[in-house]
């Protein structure tokens, strides 16, 4: 009962919370204000900081020629962040990138910078992307519904098909194919930091001790793919322990977007814990959910809590988490012929009539590496 009651404060003091802006030129601006960029339809709604919604614009049709789970504006804001953002003062990391389609956003921008010839003398290939490129469960279905010519079973390798996919701007890249457990230390500055591989608890952790040391305070702006996603619930927990350091820029498809506002040490990453207290697990988790004034954002965030809950509480927990998410989501739950409002909550159903699968050794989850997001 005590759950549910604070449960219930919580999710009904949630409303779309105005952060605090920065303009994308390091000047720090308290007046700016968020600019809506659509309609608030569910799932729809974008809504940045007004110095940087200019980026969602138009973008090369190339952009477009790879499968991706991203979102037209998601691909049309990498662009504009490489065309028009990125000044060469550290490199794009590109983490996660399945098929291609981030990097070739990425490298499409670069190629219309107008600092292109500055910033390849500083960082000959500016783009580093990393993707282990071996077929998962979930991926046979989405090759299928997308009509790709090439043929890849479960555990094969797909890389033939993404070095095709970003032939185009290959010269800017440096793709680093295998398991991201074993990646290394880049050793230099990270402008623009595009996570699309935090499938696992330990990915997360990684990837989180090797870059967000290396941003620039003021300059860089990390782009989580999955922080709506309404599973994952450790980019979450993980990001908002280092709330401090960063500046809410605003939310795009799955997609939340941060500033680095100051340096952030590499002792204070290397503290970040999967497991620390679950009072602060939930306690984040629930700070997270207020990062969006969408409310079918917001209700994802609440499934992934109630899977924060289900871990760390038990099923009998997570069950009355999720009575109460109906309660205070009766639009989105009523929504059945939304898909993917439909789809999300069955599978919140399902893993509370089933026991959680046992873990996987930290560095071998082929599958998590990159779950697809229905």
């Amino acid at each position: 009962m005590a759950l549910l009651q604070g449960a219930r404060q919580l999710l009904g003091k949630m409303t779309g919370a105005v952060p605090i802006m920065v303009r994308p030129d390091r000047e720090a601006s308290p007046a700016a204000e968020v600019e809506l960029l659509t309609p608030s339809r569910a799932l729809r709604m974008i809504r940045l900081n007004i110095s940087f919604a200019p980026l969602v614009g138009s973008m090369p049709p190339s952009c477009l020629d790879t499968p991706s789970m991203m979102s037209v504006p998601e691909k049309q804001f990498l662009f504009g962040l490489a065309s028009r953002h990125y000044a060469g003062k550290g490199i794009i990391v590109d983490a996660g990138i399945f098929l291609g389609a981030s990097t070739r956003c990425f490298g499409e921008g670069v190629r219309s910078n107008p600092r292109q010839e500055e910033i390849l003398r500083k960082w000959p290939r500016p783009i580093v992307s990393y993707e282990r490129a071996i077929v998962n469960p979930n991926m046979p279905l989405f090759f299928r519904k997308h009509g790709l010519t090439f043929s890849a079973a479960q555990d094969e390798s797909f890389e033939s098909e993404l070095r095709r996919n970003i032939a185009p701007v290959k010269d800017l890249v440096d793709l680093r194919i295998g398991d991201f457990m074993d990646a290394t230390d880049l050793g230099c500055p990270v402008e623009v930091l595009f996570l699309d591989i935090l499938k696992a608890p330990g990915l997360s952790l990684r990837a989180f001790r090797l870059f967000y040391s290396k941003l620039i305070p003021g300059r860089s702006l990390v782009v989580h793919q999955d922080y709506f996603f309404e599973e994952l619930p450790w980019i979450k927990t993980h990001h908002e322990a280092l709330a401090a350091y960063f500046d809410f820029v605003g939310e795009i498809g799955s997609s939340a977007v941060f500033l680095c506002t100051k340096e952030i040490p590499q002792s204070v990453v290397d503290e970040l814990e999967n497991d620390m207290p679950p009072a602060d697990q939930l306690r984040l988790a629930s700070i997270a959910m207020h990062r969006s004034a969408d409310p079918a954002r917001r209700f994802f965030m609440a499934l992934s809590k109630m899977r924060l809950i289900r871990k760390l509480q038990g099923r009998v927990a997570a069950r009355a988490y999720l009575e109460l998410i109906k309660t205070e989501f009766p639009e989105q739950v009523a929504q059945t012929d939304n898909k993917r409002l439909s789809h999300a909550l069955r599978r919140a159903e399902a893993i509370l009539v089933k026991k959680p699968r046992k873990q996987r050794q930290e560095g071998m989850r082929a599958a998590e590496q990159h779950v697809l997001s229905p």
